[in-house]
């Protein structure tokens, strides 16, 4: 494998964990073709092409290059082809609103700046304002009297063995 096969496919991977999906695609899709010689690595590369197409939300060009990688020359290749198109193919199951959560865009957050709602100067509190007093601390409870009774009979009892 060259090295601009290795650095495409590994910027195509790095991208797609990125969710950059479009970005994949491309770098994928030129490894691809410089890698046409190496059967074994331009079908590693379709692989993560065909997941890109997916995620990109690209379904048919994911079967389609699925149902072309089924006649792949490497075997591994033919067999996870068949593999993905299964699950590309699946019909979709209906899913019910409260079984799951909802994540919210936060693409647009990263473009400005972050200002903390907590950097802003505090004000020092004015001496005419009388500071509110702290409730006083719970009394401790008595110890429980059943506890000293138990102890006092157990005292009892074993004297009581002691002397006959």
């Amino acid at each position: 494998m060259t090295d601009a096969v290795a650095v495409l496919f590994q910027q195509g991977q790095q991208a797609f964990e990125r969710g950059n999906y479009q970005q994949s695609i491309a770098l994928l899709g030129q490894a691809a073709a410089l890698a046409e010689g190496n059967a074994v690595r331009s079908g590693e590369i379709s692989l993560w092409l065909v997941t890109a197409y997916s995620a990109a939300g690209d379904q048919g060009a994911a079967v389609s290059l699925c149902r072309q990688l089924q006649r792949h020359p490497d075997h591994h290749t033919r067999q996870e082809s068949r593999r993905l198109l299964a699950i590309l193919e699946a019909p979709q199951l209906k899913r019910r609103p409260e079984w799951y959560s909802e994540i919210p865009d936060l693409s647009h957050v990263g473009d400005r700046a972050y200002t903390s709602p907590y950097s802003h100067s505090l004000k020092k509190p004015s001496a005419a304002t009388p500071k509110p007093q702290d409730p006083p601390p719970p009394a401790t409870p008595l110890p429980n009297a059943f506890i000293w009774l138990a102890l006092t009979g157990l005292g009892v009892v074993t004297l009581l063995a002691a002397w006959l």
